[in-house]
């Protein structure tokens, strides 16, 4: 495997990690807010909309961490990297990651990542079949 293809994986665990670890300390900081809440309230149910409490669960949900990746389509694509994608998502499907998670280390839409594995599977079977026909 080449050594870039090895840097996209990297890559595609880090955003992973740090999304993961982002949104751990989402959730305990809102874990927080809902605790300070219940305790005054009994129940973030019964805390009223305007109280202190509640506008900063309000405001936390708004901070949530999104992970997004980059969905190219071969139009946004030289011939030359087109040829090179679709030979890393072979090699990536060969390897065992799924679709979207090959579509995700290479920054290409799923679609074009699950046409280039079917375009594949049919080379395969078309090889195969003149092999058992010979």
């Amino acid at each position: 495997m080449s050594k870039l293809l090895e840097l996209k994986i990297r890559n595609y665990e880090k955003i992973i990690h740090d999304h993961n670890r982002a949104n751990k300390r989402f959730y305990d900081e809102l874990l927080v807010l809902i605790q300070q809440c219940e305790g005054r309230y009994k129940s973030v149910d019964k805390a009223p909309d305007d109280s202190p409490e509640w506008q900063a669960i309000v405001l936390k949900r708004t901070e949530q961490p999104v992970l997004s990746f980059r969905s190219r389509k071969m139009g946004d694509m030289s011939a030359r990297e087109a040829a090179k994608i679709r030979r890393e998502v072979v090699e990536l499907y060969n390897r065992g990651y799924p679709t979207a998670t090959i579509a995700h280390i290479l920054g290409i839409k799923a679609s074009l990542a699950g046409r280039t594995i079917v375009n594949y599977q049919h080379q395969i079977n078309y090889q195969n079949a003149g092999k058992v026909n010979s």
